[in-house]
């Protein structure tokens, strides 16, 4: 399972807790004013709506980490079409450094290549760790990477792209196995 996927549960449960908690605030409140303690069904209120606030966050957050597993499906979905080639994938590697790496494939000829997945933005951090990730990579699996490393940043909702920024090759979707097969080939020259 993906590391945006995980994070997409572990939200939904935070989410379903804090709203759990905002029911019982609010059915608290309506008890209390029903007593006739108006100060306190007041203060249970205002609790209750910053509780559904807090849900709705929660909410939210796990609709953005569905997104990106989303992407890093489509990309995997992608890179499959490599295996026939006899290419090796991996998929969510944990390395030193935050988060994963969200796929890795090893050509044939011994480059080994993390790859960053994004839905359609990225900035200079981004590109800075996957260029991180392919120099762990090189040091930690030399099995995989005997004639090097590659960082790749995909894009999913984007075509046409393919440049180098920081010795990082960016790329659409659309150009990631084309660009993959031709970057792992340049390497060995």
């Amino acid at each position: 399972m993906s590391y945006p996927r995980r994070q997409q549960f572990r939200r939904l449960v935070r989410f379903a807790e804090t709203a759990i908690v905002a029911a019982g605030l609010a059915l608290g409140a309506f008890a209390t004013a029903m007593d006739g303690a108006w100060f306190f069904a007041f203060v249970l209120s205002g609790a209750a709506v910053m509780a559904v606030g807090m849900a709705c966050r929660w909410l939210s957050l796990a609709h953005r980490s569905r997104i990106g597993a989303r992407s890093e499906d489509a990309v995997q979905r992608e890179l499959d079409v490599l295996r026939a080639e006899g290419w090796r994938l991996r998929h969510s590697l944990t390395w030193r450094g935050p988060g994963d790496i969200d796929s890795v494939a090893v050509a044939p000829t011994g480059i080994a290549i993390a790859i960053e997945t994004k839905t359609r933005r990225y900035d200079d951090r981004h590109v800075i760790r996957i260029g991180e990730q392919a120099v762990w990579l090189h040091r930690r699996r030399r099995r995989w990477a005997r004639n090097g490393s590659l960082g790749v940043l995909c894009l999913v909702q984007a075509r046409g792209v393919e440049r180098v920024e920081r010795d990082v090759l960016v790329v659409s979707i659309d150009r990631l196995a084309h660009v993959l097969r031709h970057a792992a080939q340049i390497s060995l020259d």
